[in-house]
């Protein structure tokens, strides 16, 4: 018998030696084979995602995508802004609710809270909300000195920009204050309120609900808080109010693009009326 033949023959006894003890793993390995057969027949196999992104991940599928194109010209318009978040105890909640309510709000958020919640800033935007600063630490602009005023926004950017891909177009000073030297300083429109909920203060629906009515008009900006659970609760209740009462909500520059406003870097807006 040749040198070949002899080799083909050890070859054939030890897979029939193998067979014998070890069964399962022909079984084993025709499994295998099939499953391989079956996905590619079914085209299952998931497809690498390409993040653009470094250093958060692709947010889930289960992320609302909202697709409903709003028509708010001749309407009554009011603007619901959210400030101090993202908060992960009820920021999501919020979230919730507005696309429920089929609502596009404003969050004017901090850097410091937006880089510990990237997945928040991020669902945010991708649920048609407009992602806007509120600054990096919420510090008070006109009393900390330049060098400082110009080190919070550059973070602020920074952070947006990692998370988001680009910088907010907007921004709202903390506690509503600033001058000419913060207004130089950050190169957007400064988005101020006509309506202030005091949601901060007064942590109740009834008190958040009357505060806001008796202050609402047509282009309002509407001041909230996200931080809030007491706010959050409020927000079902006091949109089917003012849809009830006539009004639509949009983001602000949906309102100023409603009013025919060119929002300018540096300048201040209370409201948007018609």
């Amino acid at each position: 018998m040749s040198t070949s033949a002899k080799t083909s023959s050890r070859k054939v006894n030890f897979l029939r030696r193998l067979d014998i003890r070890f069964p399962w793993l022909k079984i084993a390995g025709i499994c295998l084979v099939g499953a391989i057969i079956l996905i590619d027949l079914l085209n299952l196999t998931v497809p690498a995602v390409n993040d653009p992104y470094d250093k958060i991940k692709i947010a889930p599928m289960s992320y609302h995508v909202r697709v409903t194109k709003r028509s708010p010209e001749g309407k009554m318009l009011v603007a619901l802004t959210f400030d101090d978040g993202p908060s992960i105890e009820t920021t999501p909640a919020l979230l919730d609710i507005l696309y429920e309510k089929d609502v596009l709000a404003t969050f004017f958020m901090l850097g410091s809270k937006a880089k510990n919640n990237p997945e928040l800033v991020r669902r945010a935007e991708s649920e048609g909300h407009i992602v806007a600063s509120h600054t990096m630490y919420h510090q008070n602009l006109i009393r900390i000195s330049a060098s400082a005023l110009t080190s919070d926004i550059a973070e602020s950017k920074a952070v947006f920009n990692d998370i988001l891909g680009h910088s907010p177009t907007l921004t709202r000073p903390p506690y509503g204050n600033f001058n000419k030297t913060v207004s130089s300083a950050i190169d957007t429109p400064l988005i101020l309120w006509s309506v202030d909920t005091l949601d901060w203060k007064n942590k109740s629906t009834e008190a958040i609900m009357s505060t806001a009515l008796s202050q609402v008009h047509d282009g309002a900006i509407i001041l909230m808080h996200d931080i809030h659970p007491t706010t959050v609760a409020t927000v079902p209740t006091l949109i089917d109010s003012l849809r009830k009462s006539g009004y639509e909500f949009v983001t602000v520059p949906e309102l100023a693009e409603a009013r025919g406003v060119n929002l300018k870097n540096g300048s201040a807006y209370y409201n948007l009326r018609p």
